[in-house]
């Protein structure tokens, strides 16, 4: 008896550790330059969901897509609730509960300006980090920020100088 909760109760710690985490962190990966400089293609970000905080000015977020929402999507909040945007169809007021995000990387990208402000229910969390990135030509994301779930680093070309770079 002795012997088995000798074995058993340090699985269950770190089952519980891993599950406390994995529920207060996702990692993400970015196949497309449209958040460039700040993300680039490869990078494989840490995204934290917003608790008791709400999301502000400058945040990078991951979020649905509100034209489909099958769809992840990395932008940066540039408007909150009571700001003045310009949008495709001219200026707009970003209503309460709704921001106005855009791409880093202005000219390479679908954010607002095209399909209007976001909601919050759709954002699924601010990006942290880059915790790693790689080579893209063999990786295969579904998303401009598509779930990656593999605990090992890939095996093609690591970027030493973005490793655990905070993302500002």
């Amino acid at each position: 008896m002795k012997a088995a909760r000798l074995i058993a109760q340090p699985i269950l710690i770190a089952l519980v550790l891993a599950f406390g985490v994995r529920s207060a962190v996702r990692i993400y990966s970015i196949p497309s330059g449209s958040m460039e400089p700040t993300l680039q293609a490869g990078d494989h970000i840490i995204v934290t969901p917003y608790r008791s905080e709400l999301p502000k000015r400058g945040d990078v977020i991951v979020f649905h897509s509100p034209v489909d929402p099958d769809e992840l999507l990395v932008k940066r909040i540039t408007g909150v609730a009571g700001d003045l945007a310009e949008g495709h169809d001219g200026r707009l007021i970003v209503p309460g509960g709704c921001y106005f995000v855009l791409g880093d990387n202005r000219a390479n990208s679908f954010d607002s300006r095209q399909w209007g402000v976001l909601s919050r229910n759709l954002i699924v969390g601010r990006a942290r980090l880059v915790l790693w990135s790689s080579n893209v030509a063999t990786l295969e994301p579904r998303a401009n920020a598509a779930p990656r779930w593999r605990s090992a680093l890939p095996s093609h070309s690591i970027r030493v100088d973005r490793l655990f770079k905070p993302i500002e």
